[in-house]
């Protein structure tokens, strides 16, 4: 039988890789070479090419073992991540599939189908605490990892990568479903909106304006030389976000286009938009699509919205308090930095500056509109930083009534809660549904970490907190007393707990709280992880049993 062309070139491909190990390593077996450009080859879908570098530093460091046909690999059964090394192989383990991405790459002329996401170990909730582990998927199991799915994995290997562990999930390797998902997977051409990407992770396709542009230059890291970069922002009907593009982006702002098949990046808690080799670049027309100056206006950001690590946002502000501070740095020199509270109608958080912007403690209150400025989080609380003098327009009026800087708590729903920024001095209902187990006192170390019942507890300082799920039927959110709100709550102080067992309290807790709306006061923590609420008052609802009971028999037509 007669060679095809792409046969004859993957065989000089794979001889010229050989050699070429053999060069390196002369202690090494060429058949054992062979072999190991085959598994990468034959499990990872990866030729010789882009294989050698790989193979070479394994035959150079003298570890690798070959499996041949005839060697029957002995499997590893875990039931956590911990119990994993870099070198583990033919894996079986029974995980919880959060996220799969699906994600296409070209081989020798084919496409290639593959995914990849985040995985959860211990599904079945032994634990308390789950540890989450990124995975390749590259044997497209696409229709067994649904997330939301419980699978049992058998064949998978431990990749480790600048001292970081993930799970590859190979073409040999076996998926078991053990319990359906119930989310669908994206399809990667279907464009969506903007404001969706804040909730996802993966591979996206958009439809967006060009709303700002700025060509950069940097260093790579291996100082080889320079890398060109264009940093800029696209925006639809329901929101803004930024982009990264690493080859030639020709577009200017104002131009609609299509970016499809782009990587999800996350800058702290902010989503961005890659565009690299395998995206796609296109304009795009649609007579209905907003015009920049339309969405210049609706695009603009509030309070409630802002998200650490947020980038190039405008927004317009009311200033409360404003301080001049002078300090030293780690290098000698003296630094003069300008801070305060803002507010508008949605919350209220910290701004920074570290140029003069020419406001004084005694024109208070002053309205800003801030442009291009970028946010970061201190103890889940944004934090406005003014770069330049440049991005601050100060109004010589009132843009509104000025908003009363009081201790006043805004009423928001747990929806707005999950799908905003993290926010304080905010105030929420909900019906308790969950106690956690390790509410009550608990010891920490010298940086706050909680620790185990077998830890060494020497030096570590006592705690008390409370843990629970809050449900208002449509989603929950996770809630944290500290030893204040607690103690406030449960009328007692930590010391009096002390002889109290902590099963004991947990269950008066549940007696007390489990079925009862409350009324929670606080700050929230909204991240990748999903919705915190740091409470620090909570009062729960007494309501009339038989008004109640009317209610559920009128709204199920009882």
């Amino acid at each position: 039988m007669q060679m095809v062309p792409e046969e004859l070139a993957m065989n000089e491909e794979l001889e010229n890789a050989i050699k070429t190990v053999v060069e390196q390593c002369p202690d090494a077996s060429e058949e054992d070479i062979k072999t190991e450009f085959e598994r990468y080859e034959r499990d990872f879908l990866i030729p010789p090419k882009d294989a050698l570098r790989s193979v070479l530093r394994k035959f150079s460091a003298g570890d690798v073992k070959i499996s041949t046909s005839n060697t029957t690999r002995e499997s590893k059964k875990v039931e956590n991540f911990n119990s994993l090394s870099g070198e583990d192989k033919n894996i079986e383990i029974e995980v919880k599939v959060i996220t799969f991405n699906p994600w296409s790459r070209e081989i020798r002329g084919q496409q290639r189908q593959m995914g990849y996401g985040m995985i959860e170990e211990d599904p079945w909730g032994k634990s308390n605490t789950r540890q989450r582990w990124k995975y390749t998927d590259w044997g497209n199991h696409s229709e067994t990892m649904k997330p939301g799915s419980i699978i049992r994995i058998e064949g998978a290997s431990v990749n480790e990568y600048e001292g970081k562990l993930s799970l590859n999930i190979n073409q040999s390797s076996r998926i078991v479903v053990l319990q359906e998902g119930d989310e669908n997977i994206p399809t990667l051409n279907e464009p969506i909106n903007i404001s969706e990407i804040n909730n996802i992770d993966g591979v996206v396709t958009v439809i967006g304006r060009v709303v700002s542009r700025n060509e950069n230059t940097i260093e790579r890291k291996d100082g080889s030389g320079t890398l060109n970069m264009v940093k800029g922002q696209i925006a639809d009907s329901s929101g803004k976000i930024g982009f990264v593009s690493w080859v030639d982006f020709d577009y200017q702002v104002g131009d609609l286009i299509k970016i499809e098949k782009s990587q999800i990046k996350r800058f702290r808690e902010t989503p961005e938009l890659n565009i690299g080799q395998y995206t796609k670049v296109e304009n795009f027309r649609d007579s209905k699509f907003p015009s920049l100056e339309d969405l210049n206006s609706t695009t603009k950001q509030n309070i409630a919205n802002l998200r650490d690590g947020m980038r190039e946002i405008d927004i317009t502000v009311e200033i409360k308090k404003w301080i001049k501070r002078e300090f030293t740095n780690d290098e000698g020199e003296k630094k003069t930095v300008w801070s305060g509270e803002i507010i508008d109608s949605t919350g209220k958080c910290r701004m920074t500056s570290w140029q003069d912007i020419g406001i004084k403690e005694k024109d208070l209150p002053v309205w800003l509109s801030l442009e291009g400025v970028r946010v970061r989080s201190w103890q889940g609380i944004p934090d406005i930083t003014i770069d330049n003098i440049e991005q601050v327009k100060k109004h010589e009026e009132a843009v509104w009534e000025s908003i009363e800087d009081s201790n006043e708590f805004n009423v928001v729903t747990p929806e707005e809660i999950i799908n905003s920024g993290s926010r304080a001095n905010i105030e929420t209902q909900g019906v308790i549904v969950s106690i956690r187990n390790d509410s009550g006192i608990i010891w920490r170390d010298e940086n706050r970490r909680v620790l185990k019942e077998d830890d060494d507890r020497t030096d570590a300082v006592k705690d008390l907190r409370i843990r629970m799920i809050m449900d208002d039927g449509d989603n929950c959110i996770s809630v944290i007393m500290n030893r204040q709100s607690s103690e406030k709550f449960i009328q007692k102080s930590m010391e009096e707990l002390s002889d109290t067992n902590k099963e004991t309290f947990v269950k008066e807790l549940r007696t007390k709280m489990l079925g009862f709306p409350v009324n929670l006061k606080g700050r929230s923590i909204v991240d990748q992880q999903g919705a915190m609420f740091l409470a620090e008052d909570l009062e729960i609802i007494e309501r009339d049993p038989k008004a109640f009971a009317m209610e559920i028999k009128t709204k199920w037509g009882i």
